[in-house]
């Protein structure tokens, strides 16, 4: 991977300008890029990965204050766009006069040419995206379900357009691939296999998403504000796995009830508070196993559990084999 270090003296327009894109947008093989920048008002990094028509970005901001850039674009791409942290509005004759996303929100984009305003309103931005040349998009999608299809007609008439027309809330199964993308545990021409895979799974999982908009309302979830509540509970807990709060204390902390807490955060993730908390532990164990670094009774306890017998329990109800016969190991 290319790694690069930029420090700016001005607005950090050219680090989201067309050029980073551009770069590896049509190389066929495998292209990775990490850019880390520093200004005096932000810094971060932008990660990227291209091949075969696709790319791959990840990017992440730390914000001193609020702020607002300008932005063009001539590149005539299809973007799965995936807001994991920060508040961000764009104002532009394209998608109307402010698109806003919000925490946790994702939608799938399209334009050939637009420019606008972006206002970031958080001291924190964290987004992922996969972006297509059209044709490459449209060959995709063409014997997939009636929303992908149309979306697919639409750019092939070059009209500006998204999937869906109110943001989507990101759920288990998108962080989930999201992460795997990541954290692919792959190189070279097995890793462009395992991207691609993934990045097919992300499409049918925002299909999906958009599909139960229309037919299947949440039961627990009728806000918005609801919905940012069990998002914000998820990313809680992750950040507190070592002593992670009761189920009292996190609804206090995320500003629900705990039946609304309960309830909404099945829905959307498919399992309980304490079942996604144990999982997100095994699975750290399994990739600390991996790496042969540590004992099973030092990954044990930083994961949280007081004992190796119970931990070796816990793993292998989950994994099929103890910790110690692990192939992962």
């Amino acid at each position: 991977m290319q790694e690069k270090t930029f420090t700016y003296n001005h607005t950090p327009d050219e680090l989201f300008s067309n050029n980073v894109v551009k770069e590896g947008i049509n190389t066929p093989g495998l292209t990775e890029m990490n850019l880390r920048f520093t200004t005096p008002d932000m810094t971060g990094q932008i990660q990227s990965c291209w091949f075969d028509g696709i790319r791959i970005g990840y990017s992440e901001c730390r914000l001193m204050r609020d702020m607002h850039f300008e932005w063009n674009s001539d590149l005539d791409l299809v973007t799965q766009f995936f807001n994991l942290r920060g508040n961000t509005s764009t104002a532009t004759s394209v998608y109307g006069d402010d698109f806003a996303l919000g925490n946790y929100q994702h939608n799938i984009f399209y334009s050939s040419t637009s420019s606008g305003t972006i206002r970031s309103h958080d001291t924190s931005v964290v987004t992922f995206m996969v972006q297509y040349r059209p044709e490459k998009f449209i060959e995709l999608t063409k014997n997939s379900n009636e929303v992908l299809q149309q979306f697919g007609t639409y750019i092939q008439t070059g009209k500006p357009c998204t999937l869906s027309p109110r943001n989507l809330y990101i759920d288990g199964s998108i962080v989930q691939t999201i992460e795997q993308m990541r954290n692919c545990p792959y190189t070279d021409g097995i890793k462009q296999i395992y991207l691609f895979s993934k990045c097919l799974e992300l499409l049918v999982l925002q299909a999906d998403a958009h599909h139960k908009t229309q037919i299947q309302p949440s039961r627990f979830l009728k806000s918005a504000a609801d919905k940012e509540s069990i998002l914000y509970a998820r990313e809680y807990l992750l950040n507190h796995m070592e002593e992670p709060p009761t189920l009292t204390d996190l609804a206090r902390i995320v500003g629900i009830n705990t039946f609304k807490l309960k309830n909404g955060f099945k829905e959307m993730f498919g399992n309980t508070v304490f079942g996604y908390l144990s999982d997100k532990r095994l699975e750290i164990a399994a990739a600390a196993i991996e790496e042969k670094r540590k004992s099973i009774s030092e990954i044990a306890l930083e994961t949280g559990y007081s004992s190796v017998q119970h931990f070796s329990k816990a793993f292998k109800k989950k994994f099929g084999t103890t910790p110690k016969n692990s192939k992962r190991g």
